[in-house]
């Protein structure tokens, strides 16, 4: 997986992986029940989650009791991944990046929860197709973090503007609006290309709130953050904190996307055959 001309594992997802572990967060019930009914899930399946991370969504797909394995190239988060899957026999956390990986056998559906746009484009949705069984699932998710209008919020706002100007320069396009064209660009991408059709799109909202302690936490997870120099980086975070225990929490909405995808060649052969 590839970080900014870097190599994943470099990236602030390992370097705080515990941090990562304890405040990212995760994603809806819904959507896992959406996963298995949608991708025909069953106790012989065998999935491919890329970028498991520290195992917050393997978990999870562990309790499908099919087979899983989950690959990530952050050592610490591979570490924390295999302690919390530790009581499912049927997960396997591997070492590795998903250019590099090599798998033994083909899959009933390859999934990314927040982690396919890390990946090098010019071959992520070759590989993909490649490592499908001919009618396996594609499921790609993203957690996006949203703004509300909150005092706390519009605070926290003006501090990036005193203190990180040149990491998050001032834009004219709204905050949201500028999350919800990312997300748009990600579908365009899907369809662009050409490998894979959408077969299903769902999108969830949930509100998560943090206090003092857990928001600096939350944001010294995002890569632009920590590649900050220390001492901007601690005061903007002490400062963050310092806001946040003003108000006493800070709610952030997020928006998880869930996208699968099928095979546009099986499908179109599929319908040639009716």
């Amino acid at each position: 997986m590839i970080f900014q001309g870097e190599k994943m594992f470099d990236a602030s997802f390992d370097v705080f992986a515990n941090n990562y572990d304890d405040v990212r967060p995760g994603y809806p019930m819904q959507m896992y029940d959406d996963i298995h009914n949608i991708c025909n899930v069953s106790d012989k399946s065998v999935l491919l989650e890329i970028g498991a991370g520290s195992g917050i969504a393997t978990v999870e797909l562990a309790k499908f009791g099919c087979k899983v394995i989950g690959i990530e190239p952050g050592a610490n988060l591979v570490t924390i991944a295999k302690q919390k899957t530790a009581q499912y026999s049927n997960v396997e956390i591997k070492e590795a990046m998903f250019e590099d990986f090599e798998p033994a056998e083909k899959f009933d559906a390859v999934l990314a929860l927040t982690s396919f746009h890390w990946i090098s484009e010019y071959l992520k949705y070759k590989k993909v197709f490649d490592s499908l069984n001919d009618g396996g699932s594609f499921a790609l998710v993203w957690n996006s973090f949203f703004q509300s209008n909150s005092p706390a919020t519009q605070e926290v706002n003006a501090l990036y503007q005193e203190l990180l100007p040149d990491v998050y320069p001032p834009s004219e396009k709204d905050v949201n609006v500028s999350v919800l064209d990312k997300l748009n660009s990600r579908e365009k991408e899907i369809h662009a290309s050409d490998l894979f059709y959408i077969h299903f799109l769902r999108k969830y909202i949930t509100v998560y709130n943090y206090d003092a302690e857990t928001y600096p936490k939350l944001l010294n997870t995002f890569p632009k953050i920590i590649k900050t120099d220390e001492k901007r980086r601690q005061e903007f975070l002490l400062r963050v904190g310092e806001i946040v225990k003003k108000y006493g929490k800070i709610s952030i909405p997020l928006l998880t996307t869930l996208i699968i995808c099928k095979k546009k060649n099986h499908f179109l052969d599929s319908i040639g055959k009716i």
